[in-house]
C-alpha cells in the first residue's frame, strides 16, 4: 500500500469520527430529563516513510583519484531484488484517549453540568486535607 493511501485513510476514519461526537455522547431520556455524557478527547498519529538505500560512510568519504580506464572496476549490473530491498520504508501508528468528565442533564427549561470525580482528585484531595491537619496539630502543640 502507498503512503499516501494510507494517510487519507486515516484522514478518513479521523473525519468521520472526528467532531462533536468525540467528546458528546449519544442523549439519553430518563423519564422527564435528558442525560448527555461529556468526555475528554484527545488523539494523535504519525507517520513515516523512506525509499533511499543505504549508503555506506566510507564509499562516501572517499574520493576517486584519477585513474586510467584500465585500473577501474566497471560496477556490477544492478540486481533488482536488493534494489527494491534497499527502496522501502514505512511505518505509522496512532492512539485515541477519552476521560470522561461529567454528565449535562436537561429538565425543562434548566440545564446543569454534574463533573465526575475521578481517583486523581479524590487522592488529591486526600492530599490537601492531610497538609492542613498536620499543619494544625503542629500549631496546638506550640501554643501549649
Amino acid at each position: 500500500m502507498d503512503f499516501t493511501q494510507i494517510i487519507s485513510q486515516i484522514r478518513s476514519l479521523v473525519s468521520k469520527a472526528g467532531g462533536v461526537e468525540m467528546s458528546f455522547g449519544q442523549p439519553t431520556k430518563v423519564n422527564d430529563m435528558h442525560i448527555i455524557p461529556v468526555a475528554r478527547t484527545a488523539f494523535g498519529f504519525g507517520a513515516g516513510g523512506g525509499s533511499s538505500p543505504h549508503k555506506s560512510k566510507k564509499s562516501a568519504a572517499k574520493k576517486p583519484d584519477a585513474v586510467d580506464e584500465s585500473q577501474q572496476e566497471k560496477p556490477n549490473p544492478p540486481d533488482s531484488a536488493t534494489d527494491a530491498d534497499a527502496n522501502m520504508g514505512g511505518g505509522g501508528g496512532g492512539g485515541m484517549r477519552t476521560e470522561p468528565i461529567g454528565i449535562y442533564t436537561i429538565k425543562g427549561d434548566v440545564v446543569k453540568f454534574h463533573p465526575v470525580i475521578g481517583i486523581k482528585e479524590i487522592l488529591a484531595l486526600i492530599a490537601i486535607v492531610s497538609v492542613f491537619t498536620i499543619r494544625i496539630m503542629k500549631q496546638k502543640r506550640k501554643g501549649k
